[in-house]
């Protein structure tokens, strides 16, 4: 029977009674036992494995923080860590620990949602659901925990668990895990920023706060630190808390800024006596006036020996074309850089014209928007860099003339891709792409670029003629346009391309998704027979597609898909008309012969029969079928959705799944009325 290998024994985090609903499918498949409502969520060729014995562990030692979704109905009450016996046997306990567990403990106990710089720039894509491995429903709204399954402690332990935890002897000191509490509260830092810190208190739990103060009574916390993760305060109030405790931190070799304004912070890091290897200096927005840009020199200049990684994230303030060139010759006097990325509202390099400064580094992570100076940044880049570079590139192909995109219009019927709906300005300037010297730039500079991120309305065919040697390719797609190419420009088909992930925008895709998909997807399978990874996040708008002809066109290139391990199509709106059905996950069932995971079909609307019969099938292609049982919850989700719960019988994780009831809807109207009806 189907239910014996599709349906595997509940999790150990799985909801009571939740392997009770599996479907229990006839021997024949086709008819059901239960008569709960049953579809697969998931294709996959081994089920996750179960909770570790680290990580039940970690949950008992931090019981008394976890979340109430993921403990009994009444959990038992701890007294408080003010109690000093209390206090002592936590202390004894956690002393006991290597550090190493310490450090895992504090990493997922503070585990927040304000990332470092090197994780915030992984994908450009939505995060939460890019990381998202549970469901396809966005994680803030899904009635399961996605995050952590911890609370922050509350504000009378917070400081003893986190010093406990921390201990004396850690390398890294990681501040970030409080900028999400002070982020949402910083107007009242600057608003009563002439109170004591008592009054403040008063008004708000300022967690970031209370462990600087933590730190300044215990200086011996930080003297083993090798790497700090830093916040500068909105008026760096804290600045004289750090000028006496970096110069301790005899190891330090990394340093990461969070700030609004760093004048005092900048001074401080140029005098300090370490070889820094790593510099990383991310710009809040809405930042106060400030000077400290014109300090960057001077502190490149200082560690140009030992650094092998900066970073200056500006955001909102533009640098001054003087300052573009004293960073650039501080730059070219490093010896040995190895990541590079100068960014603010406008990428600095379109300042650097007629530069002899040379810069040579290993990695480059930028910026490229189509504006009137894009091809002098290019030509800065081929000039100014070493030539075996590899590019880090966000291209935002959305024409910008004179500060105002001219992108996407749409007055008329959509045509095609959506040739027909870009303004006139838009065709001209990409035209001047066919003459010129654009090919020779493009040229020089595309080869170099290896991860590419591109917001655009532009079909995945015009990047393949631009960026022959991309790795990695991730789409914020609004429209799959076809934009002519110099002729000079020769077909290289990508042969280095494992992953591609793409989002649609939800702001267009109602225009033209329907041929977005059939597009976008041709393409990449057209010009790649390497690809080993599939991500299609359509979370806010739903997959509209003509899937006859999306299998028309797969069926042309499917001997392009026989290295596909990974297929995620994460989209929790279920389309009756004009979506995806069973009949597309047949397909990358049988084409797909290493194929390891098939997710999200919960959304896709089939019969029960023929998703029995497609379990089946995936089960004699070595694939084991994860069933979701509906709930009897449901609610209004929007106008045009409603809103049906879903659990899934193997791990007990519940999720949710928006109905286009709009679609079902018939209009009766009373024979006696039609008269009336018609004059409405």
């Amino acid at each position: 029977e189907i239910g014996a290998a599709a349906a595997p024994p509940p999790a150990a985090n799985a909801v009571p009674g939740a392997a009770n609903a599996a479907p229990v499918a006839a021997n024949n498949g086709a008819a059901s036992r239960n008569p709960i409502p049953c579809r697969p969520y998931c294709f996959r060729k081994s089920r996750d494995p179960p909770a570790t014995l680290y990580e039940l562990s970690m949950r008992v030692v931090l019981r008394r923080y976890l979340h109430p979704g993921a403990t009994e109905q009444n959990p038992p009450k701890f007294p408080s860590l003010r109690d000093r016996t209390m206090k002592r046997q936590m202390e004894n306990y956690f002393n006991l620990l290597p550090s190493h567990l310490k450090s895992d403990l504090l990493h997922n106990l503070f585990s927040g949602n304000w990332d470092s710089c090197r994780q915030a720039h992984r994908t450009r894509l939505d995060r939460q659901m890019f990381d998202n491995k549970l469901c396809c429903t966005y994680p803030e709204e899904c009635p399961s925990l996605h995050d952590s399954r911890f609370m922050f402690p509350p504000r009378e332990d917070l400081v003893t668990v986190w010093k406990i935890l921390q201990g004396k002897q850690a390398t890294t000191l990681d501040l970030l895990q409080f900028m999400e509490n002070y982020h949402s509260d910083y107007y009242w830092e600057d608003n009563l920023f002439s109170l004591s810190s008592g009054a403040r208190d008063i008004f708000r739990n300022n967690q970031l706060g209370a462990i600087e103060a933590a730190l300044s009574k215990s200086p011996k916390m930080v003297t083993n630190i090798q790497k700090v993760l830093l916040i500068g305060t909105y008026r760096e109030l804290n600045a004289p808390l750090w000028a006496r405790l970096l110069p301790t931190m005899q190891y330090l070799q990394s340093i990461e800024l969070h700030f609004w304004s760093a004048d005092h912070f900048f001074k401080i890091i140029h005098d300090l006596n370490v070889e820094l290897r790593e510099l990383i200096l991310c710009r809040q927005r809405q930042s106060m006036p400030s000077k400290d840009l014109e300090l960057i020199p001077k502190m490149i200049a200082k560690f140009r020996s030992s650094l092998r990684v900066f970073i200056l994230d500006s955001k909102d303030k533009p640098f001054s074309q003087k300052l573009s060139k004293d960073i650039q010759r501080s730059l070219s006097k490093c010896e040995n850089l190895e990541c590079l990325k100068l960014e603010s509202c406008e990428s600095p390099y379109v300042h650097w014209c007629n530069s002899r400064y040379r810069v040579r580094t290993k990695k480059l992570v930028m910026s490229l928007r189509r504006s009137d100076h894009y091809k002098t940044v290019i030509r800065n880049i081929n000039r100014c860099f070493n030539a075996d570079v590899l590019i880090d590139l966000f291209y935002d192909t959305y024409v910008d003339i004179e500060n105002h995109k001219h992108s996407f219009f749409s007055n008329h019927s959509v045509l095609g891709g959506g040739e027909n709906t870009v303004a006139p300005s838009t065709r001209m300037f990409e035209a001047q792409e066919l003459k010129g010297d654009f090919y020779k730039l493009m040229s020089e500079f595309g080869v170099k670029v290896h991860r590419l991120s591109a917001e655009t309305d532009i079909r995945p065919e015009y990047f393949m003629y631009q960026f022959p040697n991309l790795e990695y390719l991730e789409l914020f797609a609004r429209a799959s346009r076809k934009v002519p190419v110099d002729t000079r420009f020769i077909e290289r088909p990508w042969k280095h391309l494992k992953d591609f992930a793409m989002e649609v925008d939800p702001g267009f895709s109602t225009l033209m998704v329907e041929g977005l998909l059939i597009h976008v997807l041709g393409d990449i399978f057209t010009y790649t027979n390497q690809l080993t990874t599939l991500k299609i996040h359509a979370i806010q708008s739903g997959i509209r597609v003509s899937e006859t002809n999306l299998l028309v066109k797969l069926n042309q290139v499917k001997s392009n898909l026989r290295h596909l391990k990974t297929i995620e199509f994460l989209s929790p709106y279920c389309m009756s008309s004009r979506g995806l059905t069973a009949k597309l996950a047949d397909f990358f069932i049988s084409n797909c012969p290493n194929l390891e995971l098939l997710r999200d079909v919960a959304s896709w609307s089939a019969s029960e029969e023929a998703w029995a019969n497609l379990a089946v099938k995936a089960e004699r292609r070595g694939l084991q079928t994860a069933w979701a049982s509906k709930t009897t919850r449901t609610a209004i989700y929007t106008i045009d959705f409603d809103c049906v719960g879903w659990v899934q019988t193997d791990t007990g994780h519940q999720f949710e799944l928006y109905d286009n009831f709009n679609e079902d809807w018939d209009l009766e109207v009373d024979n006696n009325d039609i008269d009336e009806f018609m004059d409405v």
